[in-house]
């Protein structure tokens, strides 16, 4: 009997020392338990996804796994992550989109934090390591983010995304709490994902990415940790994020569909957070973009919907403060017409009106919302 029991004993301890080396060679790190969880969803980045696994294993902090999620690629992604065998755990599935891939990483992640880098994005050096040194002494923080620079194929663009953010002064240039982050991310998204580290016990009180979301799914999740949580900023640059013509916050009907999603919904939930006119303001103004890029696509009938829908909140808008922004009643107005008689008429009259309202235009419509 007592032989027995040595031997189960035995084979207990075995198990348990191939689990740790499981552990160990999932993670790539020195220990079983890793601190923090990096998540990396890719959809065909075999160009890209070497470099960023790489600069996860450049930090200079060193408990942390790395979780890649294949969302379905039909490159030679797969070839490349082999080459990261033992460093990085792999998780395949079909194409379902970039909130799919991460919500797949958070439910696997064995961390206590949770870090989001994009396929193509790189991460510099002491980016875990100095988060954590805040959150160390700061235990009540259950979020933070950071600055970065974007990139492209001909070197580091200048200037860097924090300090575009003007509408905000400086604001978010100084380390620490972010006041009226709820009313300040309706206004602008100023959080770049890949900067971001979060408690795994957050997303119990929020939930996690909205999965019918294809585009700006980070904004929605920004917001309702927002509405939970104290965001602080770490102004420093962390990471470096690349520009090409792949990013998805290209495809103008997508993100425009899914910024007025976003509003909608968080302003079912969250309401009171802030005023009635922000709201309103908002809808009127991506109705009024949307109706422009369905009317340059020869989608009249949903074209005047959309103008009819930002008509509908600008009049909410009038209400709701003394004085209107002319921009949405006037174009918005002008989509009717505009969706009876076709593009060349609504070129004919936007034009003018755009350099007469001063506005950016609605090519600049994505910019807040760069690669969600």
């Amino acid at each position: 009997m007592t032989r027995n029991l040595e031997e189960n004993a035995s084979r207990d301890r075995k198990k348990q020392e191939a689990i740790l080396v499981g552990l160990k060679t999932i993670s790539g790190r020195d220990t079983p338990s890793p601190l923090v969880s990096v998540i990396i969803p890719t959809y065909n980045a075999d160009q890209f996804i070497g470099q960023a696994i790489q600069s996860v294993l450049d930090q200079t902090y060193r408990s942390y796994e790395i979780i890649v999620v294949d969302d379905g690629s039909t490159d030679k992604t797969k070839d490349f992550l082999r080459g990261f065998a033992g460093q990085i755990h792999c998780r395949f599935q079909e194409n379902r989109g970039p909130s799919a891939a991460r919500n797949t990483g958070i439910t696997i992640a064995q961390g206590e934090y949770i870090c989001f880098l994009d396929a193509d994005d790189l991460w510099t050096p002491h980016k875990l390591e100095c988060q954590l040194e805040y959150m160390d002494r700061h235990p009540d923080i259950a979020f933070v983010f950071s600055d970065h620079q974007d990139f492209n194929a001909r070197g580091v663009l200048p200037g860097s995304f924090l300090e575009n953010k003007m509408i905000f002064e400086d604001s978010l240039i100084k380390e620490g709490p972010i006041q009226n982050a709820f009313l300040m991310l309706l206004q602008e998204n100023f959080i770049s994902t890949p900067t971001v580290m979060v408690k795994k016990a957050c997303f119990e009180e929020t939930g996690l990415f909205d999965e019918d979301l294809w585009s700006v799914e980070d904004r929605d999740l920004w917001l309702r940790m927002a509405a939970k949580f104290t965001l602080v900023c770490l102004p420093g640059i962390l990471c470096k994020r690349r520009v090409h013509q792949s990013n998805i916050s290209r495809q103008s009907e997508l993100t425009l569909r899914s910024r007025i999603k976003v509003f909608e919904k968080n302003k079912r939930q969250f309401s009171y957070l802030a005023p009635a006119e922000i709201w309103h303001s908002a809808l009127a103004n991506f109705y009024c973009q949307i109706g422009y890029v369905l009317l340059e696509n020869d989608q009249r009938k949903h074209a005047a919907h959309a103008g009819v829908k930002s008509l509908k909140h600008a009049f909410q808008q009038m209400f709701k403060r003394r004085a209107s922004s002319s921009y949405p009643w006037i174009l918005g107005i002008n989509l009717i017409p505009a969706a009876l008689l076709g593009r060349q008429f609504s070129r004919i009259i936007f034009q003018p009106m755009k350099r007469l309202f001063g506005h950016k235009g609605l090519s600049d419509h994505a910019s807040s919302d760069k690669k969600s």
